[in-house]
């Protein structure tokens, strides 16, 4: 609990510092606050507290996921040294948004009551909503931010349509009880409260961008500010999960039926319309977006095999593709301002022969976020459908192998203009920060496939 107050303290000192007018204290204040954040969740683990007559659990899961965003944090925060030293005005907003829609992911990993979870949702949501519309004098950014909180707006009224449904059948937001209302009833259970669990799941379903409920992301992320991007395609996604996982696994397994055939349909046109429609893009970040739906598929089926090892799986899939993300964002970034704004895949053309460095980090990154050895997200991959076919999940795991094939094909789509040549070069700009940064992520996204860890969450 010392960890999320000290957080939300952290936001307020920010906006505070934004009257200072001296926009390079910023990121390091932030980047400190950041480092005292996870000193306290480290403290922290093993002690199982609960708050606010058990409303809120912060157990070894919502530590451990805790502690994963804090880290992709302070990576982006790293990254917005350099990405906001040509912005005048607004750039202590910016960081205090991204450290408020970080409490709002802290309450979306440790919920054990429903309204919890609906706050905690609206915490994050509402300063992305902003944030996607960071660039005011451009019509893509401010058409993202209409679009992201048309859509939010109309999965939050879902969801709560569905919380409303849930209570009046069950009397009860807490998980656990609704847990055992649900076990009541051999699954067979009341419509009221099998269509109210429908609308939760769904409006949960969004915020990770499950299909059929993808439709906001290609669109968001190619028009938000690509710091922001980088921001929701990780941090978000993580918090996300984290509360989609919690959800399942402390109120409503063993699941009905129609629910469980539900997921499996969605788990299996996320994969299939993520990877496909990734194949005909020729704008990067649309590209990532359709990955990163893709991804969510694969995280997916790890969440539905249900074992003890679920929790580690997933958070250990979410890391390497987050640590594997924010690199590539950066490495676009330079790419886009050496060719004057552009976001198309030949950006990339000639970069081995300008800077052969950059060319082979950002190819380790890409073999990571196409599950391809020795890279940690082969390992991620992996343990995924090691852990469905051992539930016996077979038809759905060789569905999803394949999809893992088609996206190696879209990522060499990437690789295939980087080591092309140009015949007219651009200069890239490398500052020391992201340098750094894009070398420590692609070290730890190898050493992370060689030294696989299980956290027993």
């Amino acid at each position: 609990m010392s960890a999320l107050i000290f957080t939300i303290v952290l936001g307020i000192i920010l906006l505070y510092l934004g009257f200072v007018k001296n926009k390079a204290i910023l990121a390091p204040v932030a980047i400190a606050g950041l480092m005292i954040t996870l000193f306290l969740l480290f403290k922290d683990w093993g002690l199982g507290s609960k708050y606010f007559h058990d409303m809120i659990v912060f157990d070894n899961f919502s530590i451990a996921f805790n502690i994963s965003m804090v880290i992709i944090t302070i990576l982006i925060f790293f990254f917005g040294i350099d990405y906001y030293e040509a912005l005048e005005f607004h750039v202590a907003e910016h960081y205090a948004l991204m450290i408020f829609a970080l409490t709002g992911a802290f309450l979306m990993t440790s919920f054990s009551n429903l309204i919890m979870l609906f706050l905690g949702i609206e915490i994050l949501s509402i300063p992305l909503y902003v944030l996607a519309g960071g660039k005011k004098y451009s019509y893509r950014s401010n058409e993202a931010s209409f679009k992201y909180f048309m859509l939010g707006s109309f999965a939050t009224t879902i969801f709560l349509f569905g919380v409303a449904l849930v209570y009046g059948a069950s009397a009860t937001f807490y998980l656990p009880e609704i847990k055992i209302f649900i076990s009541q009833f051999n699954g067979h259970l009341p419509p009221m409260m099998l269509v109210g669990l429908l609308f939760i799941l769904i409006g949960v379903a969004f915020k990770v961008a499950v299909a059929p409920f993808h439709f906001w992301s290609p669109d968001v992320y190619e028009g938000a500010p690509t710091l922001v991007t980088a921001f929701m395609s990780t941090v978000v996604k993580t918090a996300g999960f984290a509360a989609f996982f919690r959800l399942l696994n402390m109120g409503l397994l063993p699941l009905p039926v129609p629910l469980e055939k539900a997921l499996w349909v969605m788990t299996g046109l996320t994969l299939l319309i993520g990877n496909l429609a990734a194949l005909k893009q020729t704008n990067f970040k649309r590209l990532l977006a359709y990955s990163s739906i893709a991804h969510s598929g694969f995280i997916m089926l790890a969440m539905l095999s249900q074992h003890n090892t679920s929790a580690s799986v997933i958070l250990y899939y979410t890391f390497v593709y987050s640590l594997a993300t924010v690199p590539i964002f950066i490495i676009f970034i330079l790419m886009k301002r050496a060719a004057d704004g552009s976001e198309e895949l030949s950006i990339f053309r000639g970069l081995y022969k300008q800077k052969p460095w950059i060319a082979v980090f950002l190819t380790i990154l890409l073999m990571s976020m196409a599950g391809i050895p020795p890279t940690s997200g082969f390992m991620a991959k992996y343990q995924v459908f090691v852990l469905s076919i051992s539930q016996g999940y077979l038809g759905i795991s060789i569905v999803a192998i394949l999809m893992a094939v088609i996206g190696i094909y879209y990522y060499f789509f990437v690789m295939r203009e980087v080591f092309t040549e140009r015949e007219q070069s651009y200069p890239i700009q490398v500052s020391k920060i992201n340098a750094a940064l894009i070398v420590v992520c692609g070290v730890a996204v190898v050493m992370l496939g060689i030294f696989v860890w299980n956290l027993p969450i």
